[in-house]
């Protein structure tokens, strides 16, 4: 029966509160979906779109919100990794200087990205030569000399990948028919023996301290240690499309088609460094094409001589006072030049002209330049210069053996290497400490550069023969090859050009798989958390049922305080009982057990007392007639009462459910054991271990929360009908 009728509907004032009720229906309906669907939002974003809080991501609708959200897997993680963004794509306003602050930029991020997305057809022509080129280049930098980006997730599923598969190479045997869990253990204990450290998860590997070294200081030379040459492994891997939205996918395809067998096309994904030359040959191929810019970016090192120009040091070399700053128009005007802005200034500084800024260079060379970038031309007079600077450094000849670990018997027989001598091991380390000590001493005119872009202008003079031929190629207009830099910004449009779907559904999906691939590694959680939700459920239907069942038909003494109590249990929070309950459990023996987590909840106070109304409602009339007939009194409360008060059962039962499932503080505080960790406990861990990306966890709130939305959907009827009949009698 409607409440308004036919007739109250043509009435003004009922219609306008008719239209209130559903105003107000609306509204607070929208505060409960709003905050959901930010946090489905959240939990396909990253640290580019996550403080934006948009009810739908932008990304699923804009073209070049996508462009810009794709950099955030070649940029990130390392120390001024904007600056490094800014020296790639040289429109990048200066203010970008976090994700967060690009994120909500959005006219700033569209400018920026239609400039390369609507490029001409000619435009694009072009650039795919520049990408291609780009790809030949960095393909073979230096691996040593780049900056990686990557998730703590994609860095622990590359070593568990590595691994996993060296403890199966070594034990064949035992590898047939190995269980995933088996596999893991396995490659953790190669993994505990290779770095000389128990490591008990793959997830609790971070290459924080590798990621963040610091690359630009001068005396900095990479620490030759197991997780060192892993670090590399995984820098390559990187430069071979490891977690670039749909290269491997498309590599693994490309091998199909050259005549690869499928199992060894995934062998090939990403490529290791010990395959073969054929095969390297085969990527270089492809990914000059699909794939020419990967997060494995070349150092920049023009970034640190714009930093040298500004800073306090320089002021005095180059004649500022304290409180002049040093721009574009100042160098201008000591260099004799006309650039727009220092970004386009050449690097390294040519060889003449550029007088004004001569001293400063010198300066930065001999003071800020990385040492293990520069070479030495070996000339017997520089080498009896360099055992003169042992003898005088080092007094004697047993101080420097016993420092390199060598047994020479003479100054003259140690050798001066060209280049700082790595791949030595921890052993070598006093022979690269010589080794910089002795470049220190030398002046500026017998140090010989390497950088990325050095690297890159070689390159570029090797394949076009001059600077002509390369303005003619790439459309340039450059005066001076030292202007000529790696154009990282056109290899990855063409990249994004060649996996533009994969670019859109990549973030969307990559949170996910990150969680659920958390929740199915670790521990027993999806079994365990199976069973004590069937096991709670059967407690409770059991329990409360047959306590409030008892209170309703017997007349039991005492039965008004036991229902004043079962009442007085609702007004404590559970943790209340949680240290009494965890001794008791101890004290029964109980830990890390099954019963620990049922028992505590299998009675509910409420849940009695409700069941005991239900129970009173129904007619006596039923109880005397199967009395009559007669049923014993388990038969009357199996056949005739329970039937009788589904719904609220069904409502005992959904609530235990909830206790269960999403329970997760006295779960973890009862079981100690991870292997009788629920996923409620995980995704606990899960929020801790990913704090600084909470996009992760907003993804595992969306995974935890679909179990409860199916079982709510599929006991709504039921539900209903215990709520909405008991309020119409």
């Amino acid at each position: 029966m409607p409440l308004i009728s036919n007739v109250g509907k043509k009435s003004l004032s009922q219609r306008s509160f008719a239209w209130f009720i559903y105003a107000n229906l609306i509204f607070f309906g929208a505060t409960m979906t709003i905050p959901f669907l930010i946090t489905l939002t959240s939990s396909t974003s990253n640290s580019y779109d996550y403080d934006r809080f948009y009810v739908l991501p932008r990304a699923l609708w804009s073209r070049s919100d996508r462009y810009v959200k794709g950099l955030v897997d070649y940029f990130n993680e390392y120390p001024n990794w904007y600056l490094v963004l800014a020296s790639q794509f040289r429109d990048v306003p200066s203010n970008w200087t976090s994700w967060r602050s690009i994120g909500l930029d959005v006219n700033a991020v569209d400018t920026l990205a239609n400039k390369y997305l609507h490029a001409s057809p000619e435009e694009k022509k072009v650039w795919e030569l520049q990408a291609a080129d780009y790809s030949d280049f960095a393909q073979t930098y230096p691996i040593t000399d780049t900056l990686a980006t990557f998730t703590r997730e994609q860095g622990a599923s590359f070593v568990a990948m590595n691994y996993q598969r060296q403890w199966a190479e070594a034990n064949p045997e035992a590898a047939k028919g190995a269980s995933g869990r088996q596999r893991m253990n396995g490659g953790l204990s190669v993994l505990s023996a290779s770095w000389g450290v128990p490591i008990n998860s793959f997830y609790s590997i971070l290459f924080e301290t590798e990621t963040r070294a610091p690359m630009i200081q001068q005396s900095w030379v990479p620490p030759e240690t197991p997780k060192q040459v892993d670090f590399d492994a995984l820098r390559m891997a990187i430069r071979n499309g490891y977690g670039a939205p749909g290269v491997l996918g498309k590599w693994q395809k490309f091998l199909r088609d050259k005549g690869k067998s499928s199992a060894e096309a995934r062998q090939l994904a990403p490529l290791p460094i010990s395959a073969s030359a054929e095969d390297k040959a085969l990527w270089a191929e492809f990914a000059r094409v699909n794939a020419p810019a990967s997060a494995a970016v070349p150092l920049p090192l023009r970034l640190l001589w714009i930093e040298f120009l500004g800073s306090d040091a320089a002021r005095p070399i180059l004649g500022l006072q304290e409180n002049e700053l040093f721009d574009i128009t100042r160098y201008n005007a000591m260099a004799g030049t006309n650039y727009a802005s220092l970004r386009e200034t050449p690097f390294p500084l040519p060889d003449t002209g550029f007088d004004g800024l001569r001293s400063a260079w010198q300066n930065f060379i001999e003071s800020r330049y990385p040492l293990r970038l520069i070479k030495l031309n070996v000339t017997p007079e520089l080498e009896a210069t360099y055992h003169q600077f042992l003898a005088t450094r080092y007094s004697s000849l047993e101080n420097v053996n016993r420092l390199m670990g060598l047994n020479n018997t003479s100054f003259d027989q140690f050798k001066l290497a060209s280049a700082v001598p790595l791949g030595q091991g921890l052993a070598g380390a006093g022979q690269v400490d010589v080794w910089l000590d002795f470049v220190r001493t030398l002046p500026f005119s017998d140090r010989v550069l390497t950088s990325s872009e050095e690297a890159y202008q070689d390159f570029l003079l090797n394949k076009y023969g001059s600077l002509e031929a390369i303005n003619s190629a790439y459309g340039w207009k450059l005066n001076l090859l030292e202007e000529a830099f790696p154009p990282f910004d056109k290899a990855y449009t063409v990249t994004y050009f060649n996996n533009e779907t994969a670019f859109a559904w990549s973030p969307l999906a990559n949170n996910y798989q990150t969680i659920v691939n958390f929740l199915v590694n670790q521990g027993n959680a999806i079994p365990v958390t199976l069973l004590l939700v069937v096991m709670s459920i059967i407690a409770t239907l059991t329990v409360n049922p047959l306590a409030g069942y008892a209170l309703s038909r017997f007349n039991l003494k005492g039965k008004d305080k036991i229902i004043l109590f079962c009442l007085a249990t609702s007004a404590f929070p559970a943790m209340v009982s949680a240290i009494p309950g965890y001794l008791l459990m101890r004290d029964l023996g109980l830990l890390n057990t099954f019963f620990a987590l049922v028992l505590p909840g299998a009675a509910s106070g409420m849940s009695i007392f409700i069941l005991k109304g239900f129970f009173d409602s129904l007619p006596q009339e039923l109880y005397e007639a199967a009395t009559i007939d007669g049923a014993k009194e388990w038969q009357i409360f199996l056949f005739v009462t329970l039937p009788m008060v589904k719904p609220i059962l069904a409502v005992n039962a959904l609530g235990a459910f909830l206790a269960a499932y999403a329970g997760w503080e006295w779960a973890l505080i009862i079981c100690q054991n991870k292997d009788m960790w629920t996923l409620s406990v995980w995704l606990y861990q899960a929020s801790q271990w990913w704090a600084n990306t909470p996009w992760i966890t907003s993804a595992g709130f969306v995974v935890a929360s679909i179990p409860t939305l199916l079982v709510f959907l599929f006991c709504q009827n039921i539900i209903m009908r215990g709520i909405i009949v008991p309020s119409m009698k």
